[in-house]
């Protein structure tokens, strides 16, 4: 058994705060308590915070070889069908590539992903190869030419780029497969045009990045209940524009991705501080609450997955990052969110792996 003491805890859905320990046997979380760990051999977790690890909702590794590949281009021409991304992923190295991100994201405290995956069955196999044992991988594939039954046999969904680039009956026939398979459907939606219309009629389990979606589209997402990925750093960088994303906290489920490695980091540290921090300034409400910013970065995202929870609570799996002490701070969980780096990531601690 570990025993991890002297720490805060953010503990449950809530995150409420124990200033205490808490023990992992056999992976699991067996107790939390406050105070004085009641065991002699501890690890001193040196009065940092422990909270559950990350959950990148939406990326695409498989451009993990190209980083700011065509920077200053159109989004069309670095992520299009014909962009320069597609040119990339006809590269052999492209598995060495996702096994360098796989790595990059673990120690950055991301243990649960959700990969757009491109190329048919060579993607999902490019993908396959290059997975770690202690991340959960979420693989949602594409035809791309190739039986939609057989890429569904072998991945855990589909995930379309744009409605824009299929035929209507092509679409119709990938969402009849997906649902009668039982997997996922997920779609990005209003990218660069308001497409949400169209998307909505697929039924999808969430869509991603809606950041041009206007007033009308977003309040069918809200009324349809589908959760929301969003992606502000990517769409930002990509130059296309914001989500509103105070809005679309309060009137749906929403987690972040990072989204095309070749276009953001991987880093949801920065992911969080740059979504609230946008949030509060876009809609002028200081009282916007980092809260849920960090339950969209860890939380939430498993949720939408269909993944086990990662809260911190007694019988759930042990899926947490331990950082370290900071001086001064009066928020443990706006200090997540926005005084945290990377570097004070202290463990990452995913069942029996630490």
């Amino acid at each position: 058994m570990r025993v991890f003491s002297n720490a805060t805890l953010l503990c449950g859905e809530e995150f409420e705060v124990v200033k205490g320990y808490v023990a992992v046997e056999n992976g699991v979380i067996k107790e939390i308590g406050e105070g004085r760990a009641p065991y002699r051999n501890v690890t001193d977790a040196k009065r940092g915070i422990i909270f559950p690890a990350f959950t990148n909702a939406h990326v695409h590794l498989g451009d993990s070889i190209a980083r700011d590949l065509a920077a200053y281009e159109h989004i069309g021409r670095r992520v299009g069908r014909r962009g320069a991304k597609f040119e990339v992923l006809k590269k052999r190295e492209v598995s060495k590539g996702i096994r360098c991100s796989l790595n990059e994201m673990l120690n950055l405290g991301t243990t649960a992903f959700c990969d757009f995956r491109e190329g048919g069955m060579k993607g999902i196999k490019q993908l396959k190869s290059a997975l770690l044992k202690n991340q959960d991988a979420v693989m949602l594939g594409r035809p791309n030419g190739d039986n939609i039954e057989e890429v569904l046999k072998n991945c855990d969904g589909i995930g379309i780029s744009s409605v824009a680039d299929y035929p209507p009956g092509e679409l119709k026939k990938i969402s009849s497969a997906v649902k009668k398979s039982g997997k996922l459907l997920a779609l990005h939606a209003a990218e660069v045009g308001d497409d949400v219309n169209e998307a909505l009629k697929l039924k999808p389990d969430f869509l991603v990045h809606v950041t041009n979606a206007g007033e009308e589209s977003l309040q069918k997402i809200f009324d349809s209940k589908i959760p929301v990925v969003l992606c502000p750093r990517a769409n930002a960088m990509l130059g296309v524009g914001m989500p509103r994303i105070k809005e679309i906290f309060e009137n749906a489920s929403v987690a972040f991705g990072t989204d095309n490695v070749m276009v953001n980091s991987l880093n949801m540290f920065r992911e969080m501080e740059f979504a609230f921090k946008a949030a509060r300034g876009l809609s002028r409400d200081y009282k916007f609450d980092a809260r849920k910013i960090l339950e969209a970065a860890t939380l939430n995202g498993r949720k939408i997955l269909g993944l086990k929870s990662s809260a911190i609570r007694e019988g759930n799996e042990a899926n947490f990052i331990i950082l370290g002490n900071r001086k001064y701070l009066y928020d443990p969980i706006l200090a997540i969110v926005h005084r945290y780096e990377a570097s004070d990531i202290r463990s990452v601690v995913r069942g029996v792996y630490v």
